[in-house]
């Protein structure tokens, strides 16, 4: 445990037991335990404990000041309907506990959830919530809970945390109160605060308030005339919207590098476009509205086209685009309103910058050919700006066409090492030096050679392949696959990397890009918008590599430095494979994941080769047969980089847990673990274990000892403690947790350099040696008769016997280390012997 660590613990200790408590009486109380508060790293004690920090900066334990307290909430038709609460504003000063496993359940034993849209969406899933229905925060309730309540949409419910866990009920409020007038009272004149810092900082200076059902926080902080919005609240007369746009403008400028006016403007024109968006999506007279909305936003922000004008600058309009729908919007007519009102005012150095947010707009929903006369009327207005000359470069690209696309590249300025130069430069055609312009073409047309192919040429479709994946590739990046770039990049170098560093990494993964553009559906959508700008070998190309699957294969044949020769385990099918550099290192034998493409000759690998451990081939195909999405896919073949867990018999982490309770009644509770728990003989003071047995073995999953009034649980993984606490809690629900640990264990490498000591064992010294060998010798007899995994469940010895299931077995062996005499290490040779395979 590192300084830091120990003083964290320390405050937490501390303030469990006395708070509030301002930083000094923090300090002053660490030295007097000869803490060092130096290292204290003051911004994480909120993140390491269930502490937080007041308005007035002091430090409070939250299940001290919150025990007692209820919070309540007016149920809505989708909460009602699926089980859950929206948790800001009305609930988020208590359920921020349930963030912490120490108080993710309620006193009946149910799991107190939270769900974050967008992070935890796998399980919204599960749970059948759409997402148009959600806030972001919700709190999970158990199916049936709110019908077991009898809580129907309106009726109030109120959530209150107890000792034995949170209680949720319904409730009639009290109607007269004075919490507003608390709430306000806390507030620092002239700025925001969070609402839940306001609400604990009222709870420290009134113990009373809120342990009696009040209405929602919402419907409080309104009543007290309070602005607010989302998790903030500010003093009386505060102008809360301007507050949120300066901060909103300050974010844009720090995020894209632009200065304050800028940052004004292309917030302005935001703001706007969000406003067009919400009148078209919900008006019924969608054009009156919208008009509506111009005159206002004029009368507040001045003439639009003056803030317009700021979209001649191309790094501005780029940011426009990215702020409205480069994000999570409903669809591009908002902005196609704004550009099309923008254009008929603004100067003409900007109105190209609105024909070209047209042409990008145009592209995204699939109308190419719009979009190009968009893009051309653009060039006529500035023959210069750049923005337009990128985008028809990129068609010239998708045609085929590299000499075009690289003129219009350094028209407009781009650096020598821009992706799209590279890629075209990389497919040019070099001029021919065998044929004069006026000599019969080469084609065999009998025109001259300048009227009928020169510059015209086409390299030949197997040089064209790579061509056509990466323009996939660009489609991919410039659309609306971000989000999944990031996740499935995260997924790739979680494991091995710091999380500033996987999406770089993910950026140059190939794997990433290929399970984007085919299990993402980026390559489809490439075909559907920009197919028919490519030629017409390429598209039927590509139409073709939409039909083919990435599957498990065995490599079969090797040609170092030629190609390999595959058999796709889920089909059956041969492929002799064409590749320089994976061949020099592939063996005959070992299983590979990989998608095989035809290209215009032979077969090719693309999206890189994954190399699939035996143990996992089974799996994987079953995963591969459901069409799994890029993210699962990308997490199922990077589980290989993951370090190892450790875990106890029933395959849970192991984590230390210890937990304390306070019985009431010691002699009751004796007798009813007796009918429970296994009491060992004799054991001073009681003991009892909770035992299972596992592949013919007891092994003790819990121990439990009651000193006194007081009972102490320990276990090797938290469900096994989840486990014990609920059947307590049935069997004396009076008592009540005074003190509770989980600690995960060290993953092995960290076990490993623990053992690290004087007393370690020396495999060097013959007693040593002698007594591993012998053990593993028994442990090599034990295996053969083993479920393996690798094996797909069956044994060493059920698979040797077994036709259909010895080649695995015998991949497995050859996986294993030779046996080079090292002390303690499994033989292959002696389990050949001992399964009749040598």
């Amino acid at each position: 445990m590192t300084a830091a660590q120990h003083a964290i613990e320390a405050i937490t200790r501390i303030l469990a037991q006395d708070s509030p408590l301002d930083k000094d009486q923090i300090i002053a109380r660490l030295r007097a335990d000869s803490i060092d508060d130096s290292v204290v790293p003051w911004n994480l004690i909120d993140m390491d404990s269930p502490a937080a920090q007041l308005v007035d900066d002091r430090w409070v334990w939250l299940p001290a000041l919150l025990t007692g307290r209820v919070f309540t909430h007016r149920l809505t038709a989708p909460e009602a309907r699926h089980d859950m609460l929206t948790v800001v504003p009305d609930l988020s000063p208590i359920a921020t506990l349930c963030e912490r496993a120490d108080y993710q359940r309620f006193a009946d034993g149910s799991r107190a959830q939270i769900a974050v849209l967008g992070y935890d969406d796998e399980l919204l899933d599960e749970r059948g919530i759409p997402p148009e229905v959600l806030s972001s925060t919700v709190l999970l309730l158990d199916p049936g809970t709110l019908s077991g309540l009898n809580a129907q949409t309106g009726n109030l419910v109120g959530l209150r945390l107890t000792a034995d866990g949170f209680v949720l009920d319904r409730v009639e409020v009290t109607a007269e109160h004075t919490a507003g007038q608390r709430l306000a009272a806390v507030l620092r004149p002239h700025q925001t605060t969070l609402l839940d810092a306001a609400v604990w900082t009222a709870c420290a200076t009134d113990p009373d308030l809120f342990t009696k059902p009040l209405p929602p926080l919402a419907e409080i902080v309104d009543a007290a005339g309070l602005p607010r919005r989302d998790e903030w609240v500010a003093p009386s007369g505060f102008d809360i919207d301007r507050w949120q746009f300066e901060l909103r403008c300050e974010l844009l400028a720090e995020r894209h590098g632009i200065d304050a006016d800028d940052a004004f403007a292309i917030n302005a024109l935001v703001q706007l476009h969000d406003r067009i968006e919400l009148q078209l999506a919900e008006s019924d007279d969608p054009v009156s509205a919208v008009n509506a909305e111009f005159d206002s936003f004029e009368q507040v922000f001045g003439p639009l086209a003056e803030l317009g004008a700021v979209l001649a600058d191309p790094h501005l309009a780029q940011i426009l685009v990215a702020e409205t729908i480069d994000t999570d919007s409903s669809g591009p007519d908002a902005l196609q309103v704004l550009a099309t009102t923008l254009e008929r005012g603004v100067p003409r150095t900007a109105r190209v910058a609105c024909k070209w947010i047209r042409a990008v707009i145009l592209q995204r929903i699939g109308d190419i050919a719009e979009a190009e006369q968009e893009l051309d009327a653009a060039e006529s207005l500035d023959p210069e700006w750049p923005l337009p000359l990128l985008e028809l470069a990129r068609i010239a690209s998708d045609r085929g066409d590299a000499e075009r696309g690289l003129s219009l590249l350094r028209r407009a300025g781009v650096e020598s090492d821009h992706p799209l130069m590279l890629l075209l430069q990389d497919h040019r055609i070099p001029p021919r030096t065998d044929l004069g312009r006026n000599e019969p073409c080469w084609c065999g047309s009998g025109r001259k050679f300048k009227k009928c192919h020169l510059g015209r040429e086409q390299l030949a479709l197997a040089e064209r392949v790579n061509w056509l994946y990466e323009k996939a590739i660009h489609h991919a990046l410039g659309g609306g696959w971000r989000d999944v770039y990031a996740e499935a990049s995260y997924e790739r170098y979680r494991h091995t990397h710091e999380l500033t560093e996987v999406f770089e990494l993910g950026m140059a993964d190939p794997l990433i890009h290929d399970v984007v553009l085919f299990e993402g559906g980026a390559f489809a959508d490439f075909l559907d918008t920009r197919g028919s700008l490519l030629p017409d070998d390429e598209r039927l190309l590509a139409e073709q590599w939409l039909l083919t699957d990435r599957s498990v294969f065995e490599v079969e044949a090797v040609e170092p430095g030629a190609g390999v020769t595959v058999r796709d385990l889920r089909t059956g099918d041969t492929h002799e494979v064409r590749e320089r550099i994976a061949s020099r290192q592939l063996k005959p034998g070992q299983l590979i994941c990989a998608r095989v493409l035809p290209t215009a000759d032979s077969p090719q690998f693309y999206g890189g080769i994954e190399m699939v451990p035996l143990h996992e081939r089974d799996a994987l195909m079953d995963l591969l047969d459901v069409d799994p999405d890029p993210v699962e896919l990308v997490a199922a073949l990077s589980r290989r980089f993951a370090p190892p867990t450790l875990t106890n018999t029933e395959g849970e982490p192991l984590t230390a847990c210890e937990t304390t309770l306070r019985v009431s009644d010691p002699v009751a509770v004796d007798a009813a673990l007796d009918d429970v728990y296994e009491r060992a003989t004799g054991a001073e003071p009681p003991r009892w274990h909770e035992q299972i047995e596992t592949k013919g073995m007891p092994h003790v999953r819990a121990t439990l000892v009651r000193e006194g009034d007081t009972l102490q649980v320990e276990t090797n993984s938290e469900p096994r403690m989840d486990r014990v606490l609920s059947t307590l809690l049935k069997i004396d629900p009076t008592m009540r947790v005074i003190d509770e640990s989980r600690r995960a264990m060290p993953d092995p490498k960290d076990a490993a350099e623990l053992a690290q000591n004087p007393g370690a064992l020396e495999p060097d010294d013959p007693e040593v040696a002698a007594m591993l060998n012998a053990y593993i010798r028994e442990y090599e007899a034990k295996w053969l008769d083993q479920n393996i995994p690798a094996l797909d469940g069956h044994t060493p010895r059920e698979a040797a016997d077994d036709p259909t299931r010895r080649g695995d077995l015998i991949k497995l062996l050859d996986s294993f280390p030779a046996d080079d005499g090292t002390p303690g290490r499994m033989s292959p040779e002696r389990l050949r012997s001992a399964l009749g395979l040598d």
